[in-house]
């Protein structure tokens, strides 16, 4: 799942980056919107043994603004909208289920402007707070949400029905999905598909002549940057051994920021999993059973290091960062995958074989979050530091969740 979002915000931001290009002119007007909505769907169930759930409906609140300015991130973005989400679920079922709110950042593209101007996609990435969750003897089916804190994602499609230049009215599809970031067991998760009607109005701000010029991203103004992050997460092994433990992680990397608005580079991270080395120093069964080289050294096969290539999207003080990277060692992914993927027969359990799937998911990482710098974009500085918060994921399966610090380090920018 996470690997199939940060691929669809990846596809929106480069639709973005190509109408860019087009030429802006004319006069614009910068406002403020106000945006409410009604949604209507289905929330798949994970199991069979989920409470049984009627239509999702909800509402939405939305908050935002276009700026026509000379942000260089406005600009070659086509100038978005961007705001904040209010949003309220109900998902079917009161008693077993309840209701979801959630409050989240989001980016609004236009796509197919060449063709027509009423077409957006919208995304955001955020927090939930859930009110029912898993119980053991009180609420025994909810597999999907087992803490009340989540994160939460959303990807929308709309269509203007009516486009004025004070009043919209959109009628749209997409999808939401909620769950924790491996942090507490069971986490299935809540995905939903939806329909949706939705009016904004529009308050202009003030009105700016733009030149008739087109943006030519070829020509670039780019910085070499250097970095190196220090982050703490937490995670749960598996369902009998649900106890919250710490990932320690850090990266060293190098890139470019081009037109103050793209950075994209290359880090060599190193992990450290409390949860993999308890577990190993423990020894039980299965330990001993069938992965006693692991207790050799539980240290050095508690840990991961590999490289990934990661990209962001830089927006004054806020970036939405994407990654993907390859492990060039964690040993103790085969414990991981033993305990979480097999069933419980009358002989025992049985865990499913570690064949391609689970081979890709060893080697294969990626990360999705956000992160809020200290000194805007626009200043181009040379030290600048950051925090972060990062859901990071085995290929598509959640990890860990973290909170991470940074610095940056990038020398004075070349006009080229």
């Amino acid at each position: 799942m996470i690997l199939k979002k940060t691929t669809a915000l990846l596809i929106a931001l480069v639709s973005s980056i190509t109408v860019a290009q087009e030429n802006i002119s004319t006069t614009k007007n910068n406002f403020n919107f106000i945006g409410v909505g009604y949604t209507i769907g289905q929330t798949m169930r994970p199991l069979s043994i989920y409470p049984e759930i009627k239509n999702q409906q909800g509402i939405d609140i939305t908050l935002g603004t276009t700026t026509f300015e000379k942000d260089s991130w406005a600009k070659l973005l086509n100038y978005p909208k961007t705001g904040i989400l209010l949003s309220y679920a109900d998902f079917g079922n009161q008693e077993k289920v309840g209701y979801g709110i959630t409050l989240m950042p989001f980016f609004d593209f236009g796509i197919l402007n060449k063709i027509t101007n009423r077409i957006r996609f919208q995304v955001g990435l955020g927090g939930s707070y859930n009110n029912l969750i898993y119980d053991k003897v009180n609420n025994p089916g909810n597999h999907a949400i087992s803490t009340h804190f989540t994160w939460a994602f959303r990807s929308f499609l709309y269509y203007d029905l009516v486009h004025r230049k004070d009043f919209n009215l959109k009628i749209g599809a997409g999808l939401t999905h909620f769950s924790n970031g491996h942090t507490r067991w069971p986490n299935l998760g809540l995905n939903s598909y939806l329909a949706t009607i939705k009016t904004e109005f529009n308050y202009t701000k003030n009105t700016l002549p733009l030149p008739e010029e087109t943006t030519e991203i070829g020509s670039s103004e780019t910085q070499t940057y250097y970095t190196t992050r220090f982050g703490f997460g937490q995670k749960t092994l598996y369902r009998n051994y649900n106890s919250l433990k710490n990932v320690y992680t850090a990266s060293f990397g190098i890139g470019r920021i081009k037109n103050r608005t793209f950075k994209y580079g290359l880090s060599f991270y190193y992990r450290f999993y409390e949860d993999y080395y308890d577990y190993i120093k423990e020894k039980d069964s299965i330990i001993t059973t069938h992965f006693p080289k692991l207790a050799n050294h539980p240290y050095q096969n508690a840990t991961a290091f590999g490289i990934f290539s990661n990209c962001e999207i830089l927006i004054n003080h806020f970036s939405v960062e994407a990654a993907l990277g390859i492990n060039l060692y964690k040993p103790a992914y085969k414990l991981d995958w033993y305990v979480n993927n097999g069933s419980y027969t009358e002989s025992g359990y049985i865990a499913e074989e570690f064949g391609t799937q689970a081979k890709i998911k060893k080697y294969i990482s990626s990360r999705l979050g956000l992160r809020y710098y200290a000194i805007t974009a626009k200043k181009a500085p040379q030290h600048n530091v950051f925090i972060a918060a990062n859901i990071n994921a085995n290929l598509g399966q959640a990890d860990f969740s973290e909170l991470s610090f940074g610095y940056v380090y990038s020398p004075k920018s070349k006009n080229k």
